[in-house]
């Protein structure tokens, strides 16, 4: 079966921005198909649940000064192209992370630089409301001396129950919980509810298990991935566990989490090691057992995906300007490269839609 595919990435001056594929999830073959671009930095996607509309973070320059061009956008997906149908600025850096809401009425949105994240509403077609977001902006600092000196928004997720909007803060070492069903009298921390990670973690990206009672948090300076039980009143830590080979010394950061269709499987990536370390996870006890660490052939794999199907998986290299297609097996873990990679400008982020 083939399935559109969805890249987004660091643009240079000829603005390609996102890259569209199809992949055959038998093969493993991408095949380019289309090309969306004019703007900067699309580094972030998400699409509806039917496939219909994908949403994007990026920069445009008519929006303001260096610094205040960043924006979220909503397409129209029409077979193997994207409509725009309209885009809302968020008067700061281009945000580092997009995604619906439960309902898909809402977007929400994470930017890095000033570590603001917040809150858009939809209209009935999809595209974002002309109402103003909800927002927040995070202050404050953590122990590492370089990359903890203030906040930095990194992701925004919900909560599985919809209450609760998840902003992982990599400077505060903590992620903060706002009380979204009641976000029409703006966003309002739910103190109790913080989740603190060990100092000078960095907490980057957190994804929650398909049985809606486990969170995993990837800690981008600690080289770790944390498991959380959620009850709907708070988190309770289970485990945590390092992602790089005891023996390794060398510079590292963590960037991307995910967890498998089944949900016995966690993944995390290694920047500097280059690696994807596999976790078999209990999903009744939350707790992970480290199974492998699959060395890549590209520096720096930032995001990564799992083809449908899960027998192959795609990994961006952003240093690297490489696509790369990975054979997975689920039994030991393990990634193997397979086919010739694919040239694109600082892949970060990769998408499947439809099947085609």
């Amino acid at each position: 079966m083939k399935y559109l595919t969805y890249v987004g990435t660091y643009t240079n001056e000829r603005k390609e921005g996102i890259h569209i594929f199809e992949s055959d999830t038998e093969s493993g073959l991408l095949t380019p198909v289309g090309l969306i671009g004019g703007f900067d930095n699309p580094t972030y996607l998400n699409l509806s649940r039917d496939n219909t509309r994908l949403y994007t973070t990026m920069g445009l320059a008519q929006l303001g000064p260096k610094g205040k061009t960043g924006a979220l956008a909503a397409y129209a997906v029409q077979g193997q192209t994207l409509k725009l149908l309209n885009y809302k600025p968020v008067h700061a850096t281009p945000p580092c992370y997009v995604q619906l809401d439960k309902t898909e009425k809402s977007l929400i949105f994470a930017e890095y630089t000033n570590a603001i994240a917040g809150v858009f509403e939809l209209a009935e077609d999809g595209s974002i409301a002309d109402i103003p977001p909800q927002t927040v902006i995070h202050q404050g600092s953590g122990p590492h001396p370089q990359r903890q000196q203030k906040a930095h928004a990194h992701c925004a997720e919900m909560t599985p129950d919809n209450q609760y909007l998840c902003i992982v803060d990599l400077g505060l070492d903590c992620v903060k919980l706002y009380d979204f069903a009641n976000r029409g009298r703006g966003l309002s921390e739910v103190g109790t509810m913080r989740l603190k990670t060990e100092a000078g973690a960095g907490p980057r990206h957190i994804i929650f298990h398909p049985n809606g009672a486990l969170a995993f948090v990837i800690n981008e300076l600690g080289n770790t991935i944390s498991s959380y039980r959620y009850t709907g009143d708070g988190f309770s830590h289970i485990q945590t566990l390092g992602t790089l080979p005891a023996d390794f010394k060398a510079p590292s950061t963590t960037a991307a989490v995910k967890i498998n269709a089944a949900g016995d499987r966690v993944f995390g990536s290694n920047r500097g090691h280059d690696s994807i370390a596999t976790f078999g996870l209990d999903a009744a006890t939350g707790r992970m057992e480290r199974m492998a660490i699959s060395k890549l052939n590209a520096p720096q794999p930032r995001d990564f995906a799992l083809m449908p199907g899960e027998k192959f998986a795609v990994v961006g290299s952003q240093d690297n300007n490489l696509l790369q297609v990975y054979a997975f097996d689920s039994a030991n873990g393990t990634f193997v490269p397979v086919h010739q990679s694919i040239s694109v400008h600082k892949p970060v982020c990769v998408k499947f839609g439809a099947q085609v």
